[in-house]
């Protein structure tokens, strides 16, 4: 791929490469299962997992940095810990990424708490405890905390690695099985599929190793582990290019300077020149499965594999447009209190956001003078820079700063708190040849209007293809489209 500059480009999609970078790595190891007969675990744990596991992780060859992972006896019972760290080239500048992960189970392997310590742009921290059938979670920023409960069919087990399930019912090639995970860094629920591919000999260590393959899809995404009949994994490799390998300790800490962009090399090359206000784009889009994707509604109209993209025309709005708040009991998809409601990212009850919301908007009464003026103040006040965290609206109001995922958080909060439906979607939009993964709001005035206040656009142009909409949670059903889809641009004007 020719070198993209990143002067004037939007700062697209930082926090879904943290998902796919992290969120596998670490969740399909240390995910919550709830369908696991705690008896069935007794006696089967290896050896191996209470020693310190030392990996190390690449990117498309590159070595961007390595995990410990380890079992430790606890008080009631066991402690699961992992320790990661990479260094990531974004948009030609070097971010440094830690994680802590560590989960306090029962002696049947039980869950009673977790907690994930982020260390990036901004340290965070996400706890969760076990209440009966509830998982209390918690995040934490610098001045920052939201909180919220998530009702669980039944008390989650820990699946360490997937080992205990295989090695239970001993490892046969053509075996499958699943198992519902809960990713504590997007508090989303799926269930993961495993199976046993074969068995295969690699290197590991210098040694030539026979082990068994496993092939895992977790919310569309596939990943593939190598490990022995005795539960040691030697090998992993996840979607983007990332592998994980085991090595010795003073092997996986050499990390040197990775020089592949993560932003560069899943752009999407297009065919077409696109002037910088575009106001009708048909496209062919190929390489990925549509199931699951909102390709079709309100400005955009998908057929077969052709998308249509009309940028809405606000002159068009009489002098009555609706007042806020409006539509709240129907509208173009069903109910709209959805798109007011109050979450644990976006936190639009919060006073502090209230205050600023009532600060702006005044007395506006006009629904797209309202989100107008929001639009503009985030425009204006939130710095644009490339961020690697979970973004939450409170957060950002404090530091003023993000990327895409930031300004479009922090809108979608405030306009909710104005009593203006607003969701925030998540696809690709147009630069310099290329599309780049973005993220921004859509407000409800009667239809949806997309608007873009990372990139200064009100209403957004046709060069931004909606994916998906939807809180965090649903950011990481794109990750099967990264890498993947093929955009081939057949009219604009």
């Amino acid at each position: 791929m020719a070198r993209i500059s990143f002067r004037k480009i939007s700062y697209a999609g930082i926090f879904i490469l943290w998902v796919a970078a992290t969120a596998l790595l670490l969740f399909r190891h240390y995910g919550l299962n709830q369908n696991i007969e705690h008896a069935a675990y007794k006696g089967v744990l290896p050896k191996e997992l209470y020693e310190e596991q030392w990996m190390g992780v690449y990117y498309k060859g590159e070595k961007i940095g390595y995990s410990i992972r380890k079992v430790d006896k606890w008080d009631r019972g066991y402690k699961i810990s992992e320790f990661l760290t990479m260094s990531l080239n974004v948009m030609n500048s070097q971010r440094e990424i830690e994680t802590v992960t560590c989960a306090y189970l029962d002696s049947d392997f039980g869950l009673n708490s977790f907690e994930l310590a982020l260390k990036s742009d901004i340290s965070m921290n996400i706890k969760g405890k076990i209440e009966g059938k509830n998982l209390k979670i918690s995040i934490e920023a610098p001045g920052t905390k939201s909180e919220r409960t998530i009702s669980l069919k039944d008390k989650p087990s820990l699946n360490l690695s997937i080992i205990p399930n295989v090695l239970k019912e001993g490892i046969k090639p053509g075996k499958k099985f699943s198992m519902v995970i809960i990713d504590p860094s997007t508090l989303s629920q799926d269930n993961m599929l495993i199976e046993i591919k074969g068995e295969e000999q690699i290197m590991a260590m210098g040694t030539k190793r026979n082990v068994f393959k496993l092939k895992g899809t977790f919310k569309g995404s596939e990943f593939y582990v190598w490990l022995t009949e005795k539960g040691e994994v030697l090998r992993e490799e996840t979607l983007l290019g990332f592998m994980l390998v085991k090595e010795a300790k003073e092997t996986a800490m050499q990390i040197g300077k990775p020089s592949l962009d993560l932003i560069a090399q899943i752009a999407v090359p297009f065919n077409l020149r696109l002037p910088s206000d575009t106001k009708y784009l048909r496209i062919r889009l190929s390489g990925v499965d549509f199931k699951g994707l909102e390709l079709d509604g309100g400005r955009q109209k998908f057929k077969g594999d052709l998308l249509e993209i009309r940028k809405e025309d606000l002159r068009s709005q009489v002098s009555g447009t609706p007042s806020i708040p409006p539509f709240l009991k129907g509208g173009e998809g069903g109910l709209l209190d959805e798109y007011l409601k109050d979450t644990m990212f976006v936190q639009s009850k919060d006073p502090q956001i209230v205050a600023l919301s009532r600060e702006i908007v005044r007395n506006e009464n006009d629904a797209v003078k309202a989100a107008r003026l929001i639009y503009e103040w985030v425009y204006k006040n939130i710095e644009k820079v490339p961020t690697i965290t979970i973004p939450m609206a409170t957060e950002v109001l404090k530091t003023k700063r993000g990327d895409c995922n930031e300004h479009t958080t922090l809108f979608t909060a405030l306009a909710r708190a104005a009593g203006i439906p607003a969701r925030i979607a998540i696809g690709l939009t147009y630069k310099e040849g290329y599309f780049f993964y973005h993220a921004w709001p859509e407000i409800f005035i009667g239809q949806w209007v997309a608007i873009d206040p990372t990139l200064g656009q009100f209403p957004a142009d046709a060069a931004h293809i909606r994916l998906i909409t939807g809180d965090i949670d649903k950011q990481v059903q794109i990750l099967p489209v990264i890498g993947k889809i093929k955009i081939e641009g057949l009219e604009y004007r």
